[in-house]
């Protein structure tokens, strides 16, 4: 990798990350705002959905916008309006004025499928699994970052160990506000845009590929290649992971206050060292599995080890560290899966749709991350706080089975290229 390319991928990174931290920084001041504001379940509840499902629509439109103007200013009016959206909901201090802020946080600040279209642009061969999975660890980290911070920044019982650390940090120890952790997730959007802005080399420059278009084979533009059965079954397959993922995430959380009574900064850190196996498995194991076994055998495994790993959660829930450890083997192996079919789908796209159709698979994993939560808190609470990991296993089980198809299916190409 050259040093350009170097410090623009560093720079795309940054920007994925930052953009990446509002997903989930409110999830540990949930109850805090249904306490300040006087707002009930359903409302928390669109106050967590609002975003996802505002993503899932604005992925497609950033990413159609990224393949005909360039990925370089496409980002940066996204992580802008990410930072605007931050002081929108910094300011707000009704239940509409935090769900407007949220919804535009979902609006402007996606540009996560714009960093795969990217990765993709700069990939040769197999090194584009490794690059989507740097972009998906990136993700990964912002979402396991953002609880942290919000847990942190948001402030409680001055007497607790969060408390005494805000102390410490010179800030206020008690008292519930939803402004430090904003404006702390502004700042952070605001420094990813000037850093693209400095630091990002545009890596689709659309008038280029379109003077030498004529003199190569062209594939199928997306609205004719996603009628193809393949391409169908992957953004399937992207949405079926960003159900589990979502689920797996709210699972969790549920499972932690209902079956063990646990507070939200255990549950913040907890679920952060859950989200580090979903960040090891895309950033540094995925690459070398991809290069040494090929991507369709990577998504069976990652398929298996998501299922045993689920298997160890529901067979040890008495055990904190079984239960901790099964759902970190689990998260890791949906990242080898989720980010190999990724990278599946980005090969069967012709370079000028990238951004749409990594963006429409984005916007399908938002989907299930959408319907996710809302199915997994219903079987939580009419069943038992441990039903929605049964339900998950399932799903990943079909994933298994799709795994399995899709090595038998790539078995008479590696036969025919052998001789």
């Amino acid at each position: 990798m050259s040093t350009t390319e170097d410090r623009t991928f560093k720079a795309l990174l940054l920007a994925i990350f930052a953009s990446s931290i509002p997903a989930t920084l409110i999830l540990p001041m949930m109850p805090s705002f249904g306490e300040a504001f006087g707002i009930g379940a359903m409302e928390l509840g669109l106050l967590v959905g609002i975003y996802p499902l505002m993503s899932m629509i604005a992925s497609p439109f950033w990413g159609r916008l990224s393949d005909r103007y360039g990925r370089r200013p496409i980002l940066i009016v996204s992580l802008i309006g990410g930072t605007i959206a931050f002081g929108v909901f910094a300011l707000s201090t009704s239940w509409v004025g935090l769900v407007a802020g949220r919804a535009l946080q979902g609006l402007s600040g996606t540009p996560r499928g714009i960093g795969f279209a990217v990765a993709s642009d700069m990939s040769r061969g197999q090194d584009v699994a490794g690059r989507m999975g740097s972009v998906t660890a990136a993700m990964a980290l912002g979402f396991t970052a953002g609880p942290l911070l919000g847990g942190i920044f948001m402030g409680e019982d001055p007497t607790s160990w969060t408390g005494q650390l805000r102390s410490w940090l010179g800030l206020p120890g008690g008292g519930f506000s939803h402004v430090l952790p904003s404006m702390l997730g502004l700042s952070v959007n605001l420094l990813a845009a000037i850093v693209i802005a400095v630091g990002f080399g545009e890596t689709w420059k659309p008038d280029e590929y379109a003077e030498t278009a004529s003199t190569k084979a062209q594939r199928p533009e997306f609205r004719t290649a996603i009628l193809q059965l393949s391409v169908i079954l992957a953004i399937v397959f992207f949405l079926l992971s960003g159900f589990i993922q979502g689920s797996l995430q709210f699972s969790f959380a549920l499972w932690a206050d209902l079956a063990r009574n646990w507070n939200a900064q255990l549950i913040a850190w907890a679920g952060a060292f859950v989200g580090l196996g979903f960040a090891i498995g895309s950033g540094l194991i995925v690459k070398p599995m991809t290069r040494a076994i090929g991507m369709e055998r990577t998504v069976l495994i990652g398929t298996l080890i998501d299922a045993a790993g689920l298997a160890i959660f529901l067979l040890g829930q008495v055990s904190t560290t079984a239960t901790l450890t099964g759902l970190f083997v689990s998260s890791l192996g949906g990242a080898l899966w989720a980010t190999t079919i990724l990278s599946l789908l980005s090969q069967q796209i012709d370079q000028r749709d990238q951004g749409l159709a990594l963006g429409v698979a984005n916007g399908a994993s938002l989907l299930g991350r959408v319907i996710g939560p809302s199915l997994a808190g219903y079987l939580a609470m009419h069943i038992t706080p441990s039903t929605p990991f049964a339900f998950i296993l399932i799903c990943v089980s079909l994933a298994v089975l799709r795994a399995i198809f899709l090595v038998r299916e790539t078995k008479p190409v590696h036969s025919s290229s052998a001789r």
